[in-house]
């Protein structure tokens, strides 16, 4: 165990089935991410840099497949790329689909296990699943058979590929995504911005998705002077106007299991990118690998993301620390805006207070600020997240740092009144 950890984990392999492999093939309109040392091009803003995304000056030490870069000065700005794709496609619409079969086999393990997210625990439940793939798929397969399909012909055989997707087909992605968590959960993510301490500046700005954001004065101008500029999800800077209110600078980007930084509609090249509840347990581990990757088909982008070490994860402790502040049980979890808050105020150099910016804690009938530019499929996944946090514990803890002076809102912010740049 202790040698295979020890091996670089481009080195250590895992099982993945040939349809998995044909599914990872190239696609000509990837575009490769790269990293520097202020986030995107040094300022935090989205930029382009031709049809592959990398800078020109950084082209060479790019290597091809998954290799590390030879320069240890560039090897701290680029790392290994991964490609962000068009978040929805005709085989995302597909394999989501076909996944909806499988939501009544796993719901029983999604409320059940809360075993903590480790390499040992997804070995067990690599042969866990494997065995209940065979089990249970011949069990399901041998009752159609007996009942119902005695007989090959088109209907019988729809019946059985009815029962392999709501059975088998489950446990056998299941098993598949144990084994990869063996390999991300193995990952050193010591060279992650956050998880090293490097601010691009001590102020600090938590940029909310919720509709107050559009409220009242215009203050993107004030948004883009902070040093630090968090935001979540799959956040909107990129509509015509939004940008007004929101600002347009991204220097931190958290993410939940739906892996948005990997879409190309929402990912910012630069910014530092944080996965929220990933080490929350190892059935929310699970869900981070299962969304991109078996839901979309997206299997080589999701791999390659989910271990990138400069991807950084929240660490279980300050998850648990922040629920026991927050007085949450059983599946309940914070926000993502909330670890922000709480990762940021224990960094060392930050200045407080920190403000914050659309924070309504889902106290309104629209979630976002952007509802109506959202597809249905990503409205969809907001309900069913929003019904996992506490809202109103998560109002009452902020106001309370709101009255230590270590948070405050950007409405308050001293410099308010300063206009945009010209």
């Amino acid at each position: 165990m202790a040698q295979a950890l020890a091996q670089p984990q481009h080195v250590r392999r895992s099982f993945a089935p040939p349809l998995l492999i044909m599914s990872c093939r190239p696609r000509t309109h990837e575009v490769f991410v790269t990293r520097d040392a202020c986030g995107t091009n040094g300022t935090g803003r989205s930029s382009s840099y031709g049809s592959n995304g990398v800078p020109p000056d950084l082209r060479s030490f790019l290597p091809p497949y998954g290799g590390g870069a030879k320069d240890p000065i560039k090897l701290s700005q680029v790392d290994t790329p991964w490609a962000a794709a068009p978040g929805s496609s005709h085989w995302s619409l597909l394999g989501r689909s076909l996944s909806v079969f499988a939501y009544p086999a796993l719901a029983p393990f999604a409320v059940g296990v809360r075993c903590r997210a480790t390499v040992d625990n997804a070995q067990w439940w690599v042969h866990g699943f494997s065995i209940l793939a065979l089990t249970t798929g011949l069990l399901s397969h041998g009752i159609v058979w007996w009942n119902w399909a005695h007989s090959w012909t088109w209907s019988t055989c729809l019946l059985h590929f009815v029962t392999f997707l709501s059975v088998a087909h489950p446990f056998i992605w299941c098993a598949i995504i144990a084994s990869q968590l063996t390999e991300i959960l193995a990952v050193d993510r010591g060279s992650n911005r956050l998880a090293r301490s490097a601010l691009h500046g001590p102020k600090v700005l938590i940029v909310g998705n919720g509709p107050s954001a559009l409220d009242g004065e215009q203050l993107g101008h004030v948004v883009d002077t902070f040093d630090e500029v968090v935001r979540f999800n799959n956040f909107q800077t990129k509509v015509a106007g939004l940008e007004k209110w929101v600002g347009t600078k991204t220097t931190v980007h958290f993410s939940d299991g739906v892996l948005y930084p990997t879409y190309r509609e929402y990912h910012v090249p630069g910014a530092t990118i944080m996965l929220s509840l990933i080490m929350d347990s190892f059935i929310v581990a699970g869900s981070y690998v299962v969304m991109r990757m078996g839901a979309d088909l997206q299997t080589r982008l999701a791999l390659r993301f989910l271990k990138d070490p400069q991807v950084g994860f929240i660490e279980k402790d300050r998850i648990e620390r922040l629920k026991r502040g927050l007085g949450l049980t059983g599946v309940k979890h914070p926000t993502s805006g909330m670890l922000a808050i709480d990762q940021f105020l224990s960094m060392e150099g930050v200045e407080l207070p920190i403000y914050i910016h659309g924070f309504d804690f889902f106290m309104g009938k629209k979630v976002h600020y952007f509802d109506e530019q959202e597809p249905l499929y990503e409205r969809i996944n907001d309900r069913i997240g929003v019904n996992m946090h506490s809202p109103v514990k998560e109002k009452v803890y902020v106001e309370k740092l709101i009255a230590e002076g270590k948070v405050k809102f950007l409405k308050d912010y001293r410099d308010v009144s300063q206009k945009p740049q010209t």
